[in-house]
């Protein structure tokens, strides 16, 4: 077996508790979501503070990671990118698809703060549970390229959607908006604000959608380019 036999195998050193708890809601790209907050929790034998020593000076770090719930046997060649309407199809090596021969993810966030071996982070894309592979630190004079093209992903997308609160919708926010949901009122908005919907479906005002953040089962229609949050419901603890 040669050393990259060997060294092949690649072993999480931690994993994301994040606020998304289902895959549909999750912005489609880091920072878009700036509100959307996750803790880095490092595995046993990663979780030294010798291991973080000197990242607090960091603002903003890359996490490598892995798309766990997307993985698949099998690969296709091509994908159908959201931003170009999800009926194109282009390479799979020029998208940033999570479903690739490997499902492996990078992305930048916002490094909030440290506890222990806990990292704090803001504007993450991840689904919770998510398993972690490697942190470095961002470095502004090498990581960012202001005169890099980037084909159709050139521009951010703009936020399509006004988002309103049904009267039991901010009911709830009073009461579930706490120290384990911060900024959840933001939150909501921010990530209903982009179509969470594929691109190619026309919004549908008799739908009702739904998704998971934090504990929480949030509902919501959509009128044209109008989000209304019809309710915040705690997930029913079904355990024995």
């Amino acid at each position: 077996m040669s050393k990259m036999d060997k060294n092949s195998a690649c072993n999480p050193i931690g994993i994301i508790h994040s606020c998304y708890g289902e895959k549909f809601g999750i912005p489609r790209q880091p920072r878009l979501v700036t509100s959307a907050r996750a803790t880095l929790e490092l595995l046993p034998p990663y979780d030294t503070q010798d291991a973080l020593r000197g990242l607090e000076q960091f603002s903003h770090i890359w996490i490598v990671f892995m798309f766990h719930e997307t993985a698949r046997e099998t690969w296709k060649a091509t994908v159908r990118p959201p931003r170009l309407g999800g009926n194109e199809r282009i390479g799979v090596f020029a998208s940033r698809s999570n479903y690739r021969p490997n499902p492996i993810g990078l992305s930048a966030v916002e490094l909030v703060g440290i506890e222990g071996t806990a990292l704090h982070i803001a504007g993450g894309d991840f689904l919770d549970q998510t398993p972690v592979l490697d942190i470095k630190p961002y470095i502004p004079y090498a990581d960012s390229i202001p005169d890099a093209s980037a084909a159709f992903a050139a521009l951010p997308p703009e936020a399509a959607n006004s988002v309103m609160f049904t009267d039991d919708a901010e009911k709830a926010l009073s009461v579930l908006e706490s120290e384990s949901r911060p900024a959840l009122r933001q939150l909501v908005s921010d990530m209903l604000a982009y179509n969470p919907q594929p691109s190619y479906q026309e919004p549908d005002g008799d739908r009702v959608y739904g998704t998971r953040i934090y504990d929480l089962n949030v509902r919501w229609r959509q009128e044209d380019s109008t989000v209304i949050v019809l309710s915040l419901d705690p997930l029913q603890n079904t355990g024995g």
